[in-house]
């Protein structure tokens, strides 16, 4: 199974969720009215363990946020061929007609 995070699926939810991690990882957010440096402290398949250091200095706290990342629900190469079967299959069958209407004609 798959896991989608953004517009990308990943082989494994702990590779979703690190990449998740890492798009967070060094960003400037507020926690408490205060601003604070989000890092990075432990991924896993099930949850990301943030930390936060406050800008003026200070000790940093932690936060173990929970997250499940969802199934792929993008196309893959099976879906393609499918849909490329269908569309030469309507090409098929619109061809067919039109010979048939031609020989009919004639």
């Amino acid at each position: 199974m798959s896991y989608q995070v953004g517009s990308t699926c990943y082989s494994s939810a702990l590779v979703a969720n690190q990449a998740v991690a890492a798009s967070i990882a060094g960003t400037v957010g507020t926690v408490g009215g205060q601003s604070v440096v989000i890092s990075v402290q432990a991924v896993s398949d099930s949850s990301i363990t943030y930390g936060y250091t406050p800008l003026a200095g200070g000790a940093t706290a932690s936060t173990v946020v929970a997250l499940l990342p969802m199934p792929c629900g993008l196309l893959d190469t099976a879906d393609g061929l499918l849909l490329g079967w269908a569309v030469a299959a309507a090409w098929l069958a619109t061809a067919a007609v039109l010979f048939l209407r031609k020989g009919v004609h004639e």
